[in-house]
């Protein structure tokens, strides 16, 4: 699996907020600069038949509308899978309506939407997703993708559970909001390493920094407790 990171920022940082693509087909969070980013790529943002959305924070989520429309413009056809928390499906739809005066039934083409849940696990085209919550503002599911024998974990925001551990065990490459030390809804990259030597995970890929934060500091108490550690930056991919 190749993984290719649209954005790795927070909220209000100056990198496009978290979002990358897995292959070509899955795209993890659709925050505002989403689209932007497809298009700065030269992506076909048709080939994507899957969406995992988190939360429902902004910078997670408010781009689904644009993703939406602008794949209804592009002529799609065939159905878009979009997977969340529970809630997530009125939520899209109430933004999508905001957004375009449009409900999810005028658009070209089949959405179906997935509400999971804590310990839930669901088996979509090659790809099987499974699910933990995290201790966030908001309900947060951290998800483990595998296929073909590999395993790619995203923490999604939150300081990590029992069960969000679990889940990320034995991952390939273990995706982690890595925000700042001293918050109580939000991990860091010395939690995030924890976590990575904890699960027996290969590759600990830290997203979502505090713009605020003190990376240097926390980078060097994280990489005495885990190794390797990449802080990726937009557009970068990391082939697995």
């Amino acid at each position: 699996m190749n993984v290719t990171f649209l954005g790795v920022g927070e909220a209000f940082s100056d990198s496009p907020s978290v979002s990358f693509l897995l292959d070509e087909d899955v795209l993890v969070e659709c925050g505002p600069q989403t689209v932007m980013q497809l298009m700065k790529m030269s992506f076909d943002p048709s080939s994507i038949d899957i969406v995992y959305i988190s939360h429902a924070h902004a910078d997670h989520y408010f781009g689904i509308p644009l993703l939406l429309q602008v794949l209804s413009e592009e002529g799609r056809e065939k159905p878009l899978e979009i997977i969340g928390p529970e809630g997530i499906k009125k939520k899209i739809e109430d933004l999508l309506y905001l957004g375009y005066r449009k409900n999810i039934k005028d658009l070209r083409y089949k959405i179906n939407i997935k509400e999971e849940s804590d310990g839930s696990e669901i088996k979509i085209n090659e790809y099987k997703f499974s699910f933990a919550e995290t201790i966030h503002s908001v309900r947060c599911l951290s998800v483990s993708i595998s296929k073909g024998g590999k395993k790619v974990s995203y923490t999604g925001d939150g300081r990590p559970t029992t069960k969000t551990r679990e889940l990320v065990r034995n991952s390939d490459m273990l995706i982690a909001e890595s925000y700042c030390s001293g918050f109580r809804t939000h991990s860091s990259i010395v939690e995030s390493s924890k976590l990575a030597r904890e699960s027996n995970s290969k590759l600990l890929v830290a997203v979502h920094i505090y713009r605020r934060c003190n990376l240097k500091r926390e980078l060097e108490k994280a990489q005495k407790i885990f190794s390797p550690i990449i802080i990726p930056k937009e557009f970068d991919t990391i082939k697995l």
